[in-house]
């Protein structure tokens, strides 16, 4: 039996964005792909053919989230829009850059291979592991297919279907079909209050958290994962993905339609028009209103327009509070402009989705508040607000 040893050094969600973001232009041909020797020096003909498959599928599918091609990937998973999930839920070039070595290779049962991956950056000692995943292989002779790990669980996994939503999830789960049905109606609603016309059919793959969602696509561990029931994460493909640990996960249901309409709209708004409607974790907008005036009270020379840093001024960081100070221009603009002015923020042009200079500018030209002005504003903002 292959054996491998290998340890994870975690890092929190935003600084390895932070880390990728950087590392990214300067590694755009960095891409490195090793096979462990067992693999490398195998006799077994089936497994040569997967490892060559794979190889070459990871050198090409440099492109994106568009489909995969019919060159690498299974016929039945592109007709029916399912793109390479990994790809899909990593948000970030998994193909592109950083280290892919394929540690296992191995038969699972008469049809497929199991091809099991790390995903990471660094060397040795500083090597930051980012995933480790599996994909799926089945053939014949020399003549092989990729399957995503989903493909090959759906078949034991739960199924609620809405008009809008496709529901997975495990035999186990305890299934909440009423939420399920509330999170169709909203995304009926929200799609016509923002003109979304290229509606698009939700993978929503649900486990009791968002570790075990995330595992029924293919993650052993993603950086971006989360024990909690309440986390879950999204991500662009012909048919939008989300993952969760419960039925009704609004934030996420937001994405689909503004990452769909504005691929390249600000994160800022992005995330601030999603919590906006769905809150973060266990806190929606009014109570994050709560949590700044105290802030404001005990510190009045706080500088709130410092947008970047208020993760280090409340909270220690430990949540996304910038999402809310996102939540806080939109909710602006909704009051003042009504949903045009909403697209007119997520729209507006940027060189950086996660420039706050960008978003600063768009702030400026879309709701006329000027950047010496934001500390003032927000201030104000917190103090008379009201719910709607």
């Amino acid at each position: 039996m292959t054996s491998y040893n290998f340890t994870i050094n975690k890092l929190p969600m935003k600084r390895i964005i932070v880390l990728i973001l950087f590392l990214y232009p300067l590694t755009t041909w960095g891409q490195k792909i090793t096979f462990a020797t067992a693999v490398q020096n195998t006799y077994d003909s089936a497994i040569v053919a997967v490892r060559d498959l794979w190889k070459s599928y990871l050198t090409n599918s440099k492109n994106g989230f568009d489909l995969p091609s019919p060159n690498f990937w299974n016929k039945y998973e592109i007709e029916n829009g399912y793109n390479d999930l990994v790809k899909v839920a990593s948000h970030m070039p998994t193909y592109l850059v950083g280290n892919i070595e394929v540690f296992d290779i191995k038969k699972v049962d008469n049809s497929y291979y199991r091809i099991r991956n790390i995903w990471s950056f660094g060397e040795n000692n500083d090597k930051t592991i980012i995933a480790i995943f599996s994909v799926f292989a089945k053939g014949t002779d020399s003549v092989y297919k990729l399957f995503n790990n989903f493909f090959i669980l759906k078949s034991s996994l739960k199924h609620f279907e809405t008009n809008n939503i496709d529901f997975y999830y495990p035999v186990l789960h305890s299934f909440d079909s009423l939420k399920a049905t509330r999170a169709n109606d909203f995304y009926s609603s929200i799609t016509l209050q923002y003109a979304y016309t290229d509606k698009r059919k939700l993978i929503y793959i649900i486990g009791n958290n968002l570790d075990e969602a995330f595992k029924l696509i293919g993650f052993d561990y993603f950086f971006g994962s989360d024990s909690s029931p309440l986390a879950g994460y999204s991500g662009m493909s012909k048919n939008f993905l989300i993952l969760s640990g419960r039925e009704d996960h609004i934030h996420e249901i937001v994405h689909s339609v503004f990452m769909s309409m504005f691929p390249n709209g600000h994160m800022l708004f992005q995330e601030g028009i999603a919590t906006y409607y769905g809150g973060n974790v266990a806190r929606n907008l009014s109570y994050f209103i709560g949590e700044l005036k105290k802030l404001v009270k005990q510190n009045p020379n706080v500088d709130l327009s410092k947008i970047d840093e208020i993760d280090k001024i409340l909270n220690d960081g430990k949540v996304n509070n910038f999402y809310f100070i996102g939540a806080i221009f939109i909710d602006y603009a909704l009051k003042n402009g009504g949903p045009k002015k909403v697209l007119a923020l997520l729209n507006y042009p940027v060189t950086n989705q996660y420039s706050f200079d960008d978003a600063i500018s768009a702030i400026n030209k879309e709701l006329g508040i000027e950047k010496n002005n934001l500390d003032a504003f927000i201030k104000n903002y917190v103090q008379n607000f009201k719910d709607n």
